[in-house]
């Protein structure tokens, strides 16, 4: 079995789609289930959202990192294997999903489709609010894409979502 083709370009592309996962059950291709998902996905919104005094230096933001997140937004996708910072790393436990872990995620992803910026500094790259959001909707596309529906739509994707069967990414 292989990973889903997703591109999101709403939150509530994601939204749905996660929605669909937790009720409609999955099929686990990664390490992570849903819920641990959702804690990674939440933790790395809180980061946008909330901003942090530990940055990267501004060469490295401007000039490694900056681009690299440009890349990402361009081609609509991530690298798998990269190591994740164990504050980003998921809490919840293995197993059945947890309902408040997910509920948590979406009420993130609802914050983080209605900010209009200016955000706080990030710690890894100086993006615009646009930007931002376009590299989290790319990174939920690429986790959720481990999960495949047990009952997953050919001919029909959730608004704001484009999967390999319905268009390019």
């Amino acid at each position: 079995m292989q990973r889903r083709s997703l591109d999101f370009r709403d939150a509530d592309a994601v939204i749905a789609d996660i929605r669909q996962l937790h009720q409609g059950g999955y099929t686990k291709l990664g390490k992570w289930n849903l819920a641990q998902m959702c804690d990674h996905l939440r933790a790395t919104l809180r980061v946008g959202l909330d901003g942090s005094d530990r940055r990267l230096p501004w060469i490295v933001r401007t000039a490694i990192t900056g681009p690299i997140f440009r890349h990402v937004i361009k081609t609509r996708r991530m690298k798998t294997g990269l190591p994740v910072p164990k504050e980003l790393v998921p809490t919840s436990p293995d197993g059945p999903d947890d309902p408040a872990a997910i509920e948590a995620c979406i009420a993130t992803l609802q914050e983080a489709r209605d900010a209009t910026g200016p955000l706080p500094k990030h710690p890894v790259a100086d993006l615009t609010v646009d930007q931002w959001k376009q590299v989290n909707w790319v990174h939920c596309a690429h986790h959720l894409s481990f999960l495949i529906p047990k009952a997953q739509p050919v001919a029909e994707a959730p608004a704001g979502v484009e999967t390999a069967s319905s268009g390019p990414p």
